[in-house]
């Protein structure tokens, strides 16, 4: 028996509709590995951060250390070079605070304004960029593409609080880890800025990249973050992520 043309259209809809479930469903299960990759009971790791210029001139080399813990809330302190050596950034619950040691101030900095390059530092990570916290919470994410080493998600904004418009994502399928990061801002015209994910190994019980570049795909700068050492699961002190304590 033949299938009437009116059949056909809603077994088609139905079909379509399912396979649109499944996509979100496999989204939204990825980008749940993926936070829960990223997610320590606490870390203490070591940078060195280098920003490039688009003019070309010399790099300006800086050392971090950051500490995070479960809640995702993070504190860095800069420990090189002596103009800056002090300076501490704690992220909490999409607000940042910005320590200052020469003027012993502490700059909270809330919502959108996170986006921007970090006060005394410049370079191509925002306060959002280094801080922690969760993609699930802050994106609403689609399956925009598969190969047989990875996955494409396309997340939009659905926290009034997170930083970027959307942001697209590439994660390795065996690792469930960010290989890849793109991010976008009306402001900036869109998809502004990629976050290369490399030299990915062991760093104790986690896998992490050993090396992370940011690029402004339009001002033609760029910012290479070298991850020199790393700890997990380790007591640290609240007051680090206490925004009246962090800067003692």
């Amino acid at each position: 028996m033949m299938m009437s043309k009116k059949s056909l259209s809603l077994a088609v809809a139905i079909i379509l509709s399912l396979s649109f479930v499944e996509a979100e469903e496999t989204a939204l299960s990825i980008v749940r590995k993926v936070d829960a990759n990223e997610k320590n009971a606490s870390s203490r790791m070591e940078f060195t951060m280098s920003i490039k210029p688009a003019d070309g001139s010399e790099p300006r080399v800086f050392s971090l250390r950051a500490l995070e813990n479960a809640d995702g809330d993070s504190m860095i302190e800069f420990s090189a070079p002596k103009t800056v050596r002090g300076m501490r950034i704690l992220s909490r619950e999409k607000n940042s605070w910005v320590f200052f040691p020469s003027t012993g101030r502490v700059r909270k900095i809330g919502g959108s304004s996170r986006s921007g390059s970090v006060q005394g530092i410049g370079g191509d990570f925002s306060y959002d960029d280094l801080g922690g916290g969760s993609w699930e919470e802050d994106y609403e994410f689609t399956l925009t593409g598969a190969s047989a080493a990875t996955w494409e998600l396309e997340g939009k904004r659905k926290s009034p609080d997170a930083a970027y418009d959307a942001v697209r994502l590439t994660v390795d399928r065996s690792t469930f880890l960010v290989v890849k990061a793109s991010f976008s801002l009306a402001k900036e015209g869109g998809y502004y800025k990629e976050l290369d994910f490399s030299d990915f190994r062991d760093f104790g019980s986690r896998r992490r990249a050993g090396k992370m570049v940011m690029r402004n795909v339009r001002k033609g700068s760029s910012t290479e973050v070298r991850l020199d050492k790393a700890e997990f699961d380790m007591p640290i002190e609240d007051r680090y992520f206490d925004p009246a304590r962090f800067n003692q």
